[in-house]
């Protein structure tokens, strides 16, 4: 989060992220040439996604050109209606004025009946073409953040909230749709606008003209300077929605835990709290679009009407060749013009608005994926001579989780990993999923470093089953085919009898093809556990992961289960991770860790001979149990 007070200047590292330049509250002091070009790129980043559709976008601004030339065509024909026709004819006797200028009425009248016939059909086209491109991004980039919410590493999802995670992937992805649609709806449509009209002015009288573009410098500091602001500001209110989209997501999550504790004040306090953050830094963004509109509306209303008062001045004084026809049509040519300069001033403040979600996108998209495979990466085929951990640390950051391990597994044996809270013992696992990779040492599957493997071809040998039972809201079925999608039924149904699971889902009341709700809440906690087993059994894995996978089973179905595990010894290579003695005591070895080391190793009844460790664990297990 941005913080409120002014940090210290710092200078502009070329490496550091675009969204943390743009949101330093010193932005102004900083180098302006390296400013403009962080605060640009995000939009340069944009309009390069977009120019896949460059034919789409090409044709809608010819289009808006065209559309620009009829408008200032109709203006124009005001010149030669007065000048050629009506002041001429006014000094004639009207059957004589009739009989001159009639051909010359007609010509004029359908020049301008043209125009507005081609009038509907071009606007329609300049915007359909401008938006149906930037809708084929829109679906782009959400594409594009759903792979990266898929791939980036779970130390970044671990790091992140999941309320800023979600404010990115809605807020921000429509934040930077929304500056496109700006840039290529408004921007760009009304630049095309005012050049087709300055072209006008300037084949109208040069000299008018000249005084017009007087206005072009201090309406582009004003818009500078205000851009600027809306910039800083807008990061900051976007901060803020991912807060108030966390704190959302914590009283959801947490309900039964507010409402057993009657914390509805304190939740109800911390998310005002959030509100009025969120309201303060949103006001900041609005009056600062306010300033920048009225300051702009204010100049060019001056200096407008400047410009008309010293051309009525001319025409009355016949200079420069400036005539009635000539005032009138470039009074129209400047108000036909002012419409889409205002727009523009409204679109800059937009876009600038804008480019703050489009640079928290682009951090988002630009943030480390999974551990790559190595170019020479090898299929993995199968385990047959085991699993070896040879020294393997591993920290975060500056904290040591695990200190030389040494660990050999041969295939089919059952392995339990136990230890004090924070030992390391998920993070062991983690790394033999490769989530992470070893900072020294290594990990050898059958003599081969993990990293000479290619990481999808060992994770279609690895089932894992967690603590948390996560499904998704499909049926039963789709639950623990996703373990194995061209599973049959008979092997879903068997993969379901080993988890003792099948008998509560013949009681479901569509069976195998009833929907089990959002993250499964129609079903327990048991069921829910007994299904990521069965969904990881079907998978036929070489090497199945259990951590903490019986903790929310009672007692009878653990038993059940871990006669599951016991019909799956010798043909796969187990883990299991638990704090129940019931589920690890028949493990044919028993690692326990202490401060990330392996200080004992055995079995049950040989750990259990001697004072130490794992022997205290039980201890205070019992304890607890009883």
């Amino acid at each position: 989060m941005v913080p409120e007070s002014e940090p210290l200047p710092i200078p502009i590292d070329p490496t550091q992220p675009v969204e943390s330049i743009i949101s330093d509250p010193l932005i102004a002091e900083l180098p302006s040439k390296a400013v403009r070009a962080k605060a640009w790129a995000p939009l340069r980043r944009l309009i390069k996604a977009s120019w896949r559709f460059r034919g789409m976008i090409l044709s809608s601004m010819i289009c808006a050109g065209l559309f620009a030339a009829t408008r200032y065509v109709r203006v124009y024909l005001a010149q030669p209606l007065l000048d050629e026709v009506l002041v001429p004819a006014a000094q004639m006797s009207g059957a004589d004025a009739i009989e001159l200028f009639q051909p010359r009425l007609i010509e004029l009248g359908v020049i301008a009946a043209l125009t507005v016939v081609a009038t509907p059909f071009l606007m329609t086209g300049r915007t359909y073409l401008a938006g149906w491109s930037v809708f084929q991004v829109r679906r782009d980039l959400d594409q594009a953040v759903a792979r990266k919410f898929l791939h980036i590493s779970l130390k970044d999802h671990r790091g992140g909230s999941s309320g800023d995670l979600l404010a990115r992937a809605l807020s921000d992805v429509q934040l930077a749709c929304n500056a496109l649609t700006q840039i290529y709806i408004e921007v760009a449509h009304n630049i095309l606008f005012c050049i087709v009209g300055l072209l006008a002015m300037l084949y109208t009288s040069w000299h008018l003209t000249l005084l017009t573009l007087t206005t072009v410098p201090p309406i582009f500091m004003l818009l500078n300077h205000f851009g600027k602001r809306i910039q800083r500001h807008t990061q900051r209110r976007q901060e803020s929605q991912g807060d108030l989209s966390q704190r959302l997501i914590s009283i959801l999550s947490g309900i039964k835990v507010i409402k057993a504790f009657r914390g509805y004040e304190a939740e109800e306090t911390a998310f005002a709290l959030e509100t009025d953050r969120f309201f303060k830094r949103a006001v900041k963004v609005l009056w600062n679009q306010i300033m920048a509109k009225v300051s702009t509306e204010a100049l060019t209303q001056v200096v407008g009407f400047a410009i008309f008062a010293i051309g009525a001045w001319l025409a009355l004084n016949k200079i420069a060749g400036v005539t009635l026809g000539t005032l009138t049509a470039f009074s129209g040519f400047l108000m036909t013009t002012y419409k889409p300069m205002k727009s523009i001033t409204a679109s800059y403040a937009k876009v600038m608005e804008s480019t703050a979600g489009a640079s928290r996108l682009f951090e988002l998209l630009d943030a480390k994926e999974e551990v790559p495979d190595r170019p020479d990466a090898r299929p993995m085929t199968g385990l047959r001579q085991g699993i070896a951990f040879r020294d393997v640390h591993f920290s975060y950051g500056e904290e040591k989780i695990l200190r030389g391990i040494d660990l050999e597994v041969p295939p089919g044996e059952v392995i339990a990993i136990v230890g004090r809270t924070g030992a390391g013992k998920s993070t062991l696992l983690d790394l033999l999923l490769r989530f992470h990779d070893p900072q020294s040492g290594s990990i050898e599957i059958d003599g081969v470093d993990l990293r000479d493997l290619q990481r999808n071809s060992f994770l279609d040998h690895v089932a894992v089953v967690t603590q948390e039972p996560f499904l998704f809201d499909v049926s039963v079925l789709d639950n623990i085919r996703y373990g194995r999608p061209d599973a049959t039924l008979e092997d879903v149904k068997k993969a379901a009898a080993a988890a003792q699971a099948e008998e509560f889902i013949r009681e479901l009341p569509e069976g195998y093809d009833t929907p089990v709700g959002e993250f499964g809440l129609r079903l327990s906690g048991g069921q829910r556990q007994r299904i990521t087993i069965a969904r990881a059994i079907v998978r036929n894995p070489s090497i199945l992961v259990l951590d903490e996978a019986t903790s929310s089973l009672d007692a009878k179905t653990e038993r059940a289960v871990q006669d599951a595990i016991e019909a799956l010894r010798g043909e796969h290579t187990i883990f299991l991770v638990s704090h129940r003695l019931s589920t690890i005591r028949d493990a044919d070895r028993i690692v326990v860790l202490e401060d990330g080391a392996i200080a004992e190793i055995g079995n049950h009844d040989s750990l259990m001979s001697h004072s130490g460790i794992y022997r205290d664990l039980v201890g205070s297990h019992a304890t607890t149990a009883a």
